[in-house]
């Protein structure tokens, strides 16, 4: 299967989508498709600054912020998480240049993502978010064999809290928010990204979807940075 492309949105209204973004959500359900927007005009988006959450990674005052909408049982995410978001958290997330977030879009036909999004937000509190949303994505052939305990034991999780966690009615209302976020805005795409700034707190970005290489994202990181030093 080939890769979708790395495109544009539709023009969207995001300001309350990204208030809310990084923060805990109550339920809806989740985005109905996974088919890319027509490509069209930039939109501009507005909203507020992020806030510290263990799903964000990244300075808080680094001048460029991306925000991710995933599917743990997306390929194309997969594809994102293994070849693209390594570099990009090394060369622009760990030197203090991009804040980056990822939130959840468990789309209706991936049976395994809303169990997978809830996993790995149990996995986050006990502070390994990133390292089991990596072993999710290397296992995601195997998501219907339930392998979210074993990927738990992997990482040395408190298997009683990771389980009571998993229980958690909460913890799924919380992923169905990320997804009603989005479709609320007509983001139906994984991945899909909000890339831009915070300026006097408020958040303005461009959406574009689709598993993109690093060097369309640096591409566009690097047009914001310069804008930032303006």
């Amino acid at each position: 299967m080939s890769r979708p492309d790395f495109r544009t949105s539709p023009t969207l209204a995001l300001a309350p989508v990204l208030m809310l973004l990084l923060a805990s959500g109550c339920a809806s359900q989740p985005a109905t498709t996974d088919s890319l927007p027509t490509p069209s005009p930039a939109p501009v988006v507005a909203g507020a600054a992020p806030q510290v959450d263990g799903r964000v990674l990244g300075a808080e005052d680094a001048p460029v912020t991306v925000i991710e909408f995933t599917d743990l049982q997306c390929p194309y995410c997969a594809r994102f998480a293994r070849d693209t978001w390594p570099r990009i958290r090394k060369e622009y997330v760990d030197t203090g240049k991009v804040r980056f977030a990822t939130r959840d879009l468990p789309l209706r036909f991936h049976e395994f993502a809303i169990p997978a999004a809830v996993a790995a937000r149990c996995a986050g509190a006990q502070g390994q978010y990133w390292e089991y949303r990596e072993a999710l994505f290397a296992a995601q052939s195997r998501l219907g064999s339930e392998p979210y305990a074993a990927l738990a034991a992997q990482l040395g999780l408190d298997a009683a809290r990771f389980a009571t966690c998993r229980a958690d009615p909460s913890m799924l209302e919380s992923v169905r928010e990320d997804a009603a976020l989005a479709a609320a805005s007509g983001i139906t795409g994984t991945p899909s990204f909000v890339i831009g700034r915070v300026v006097d707190g408020e958040f303005t970005g461009e959406v574009v979807s689709g598993a993109g290489s690093f060097e369309e994202f640096a591409a566009r990181i690097e047009a914001l940075l310069k804008v930032a030093q303006q």
